[in-house]
């Protein structure tokens, strides 16, 4: 093949490839907008179906359907997709789907109350987004300052002052790295089945440690064919693939 057909073959290659992707593209447009007009006039199934078919799901998209399941009645599965449209939201966003997930937590009688764990991912998750542009750069600047302040006074006070600094700037700096490797290092799932089951091993003939219960927030450790290994509260088994969904 010589040089002029090799680029002849590329160029229709790429242009292939860019009119499948606006294809694909308006496709998800059209998708997305008769799916709003299914959710205003409150047919959720066609709604639901209309978003389900979409090849790319942003955001909008997965707040959407945890709408459309929040009126269907399924709460569990609305609680899954909010989850999903906070990761990367804006602090705006993410402070709306926090507050529509407070209001299910209250309808099916699930404690509000956060450990202190989930607290401190709270607020991870509420500064991450003014990290790089403003927090770090504020403790770095504060933290000169004071340093170079101290070097001129060469006073003990000034510089007892720069140790309580830096170790603040350690500890926001260690729960936000914390909060992002939660986010990014581990899977979460939410029980999405009002009878489901921890067991012993991955298979049902083992020993059942406890029920699960509906909506609760679980930490997948592991999968195989059928199974997922997670983590319960303090206890750690194994539960049918259909009885969780993965964020």
């Amino acid at each position: 093949m010589d040089r002029a057909l090799r680029k002849n073959v590329i160029i229709v290659f790429f242009v292939c490839v860019m009119t499948t992707s606006m294809s694909v593209a308006g496709i998800d447009e059209e998708l997305f907008f008769r799916g709003n007009k299914y959710y205003e006039q409150k047919d959720y199934d066609n709604a639901l179906r209309s978003y389900e078919m979409m090849a790319k799901k942003g955001r909008a998209v997965l707040y959407n359907m945890g709408n459309v399941y929040f009126y269907k009645g399924d709460h569990a599965q609305a609680l899954v997709y909010w989850s999903r449209a906070q990761i990367g939201a804006t602090p705006q966003e993410y402070n709306l789907i926090a507050r529509n997930k407070e209001h299910v937590f209250a309808i099916i009688g699930k404690s509000s109350e956060r450990p202190l764990k989930m607290k401190m991912i709270h607020i991870g998750n509420d500064v991450i987004p003014y990290v790089s542009l403003l927090l770090l750069q504020l403790f770095f600047l504060l933290c000169w300052y004071v340093f170079l302040f101290a070097v001129r006074k060469n006073q003990i006070k000034i510089k007892k002052i720069i140790m309580i600094s830096l170790c603040m700037f350690m500890i926001c700096s260690g729960v936000l790295l914390g909060v992002y490797y939660i986010n990014h290092c581990t899977q979460s799932g939410i029980i999405v089945k009002k009878e489901g089951q921890l067991f012993a091993a991955p298979d049902k003939s083992f020993h059942e440690l406890c029920p699960l219960l509906y909506a609760h927030d679980v930490t997948v450790k592991e999968a195989r064919q059928g199974w997922y290994k997670i983590q319960y509260a303090d206890m750690i088994g194994w539960v049918e693939a259909d009885v969780i969904q993965i964020i």
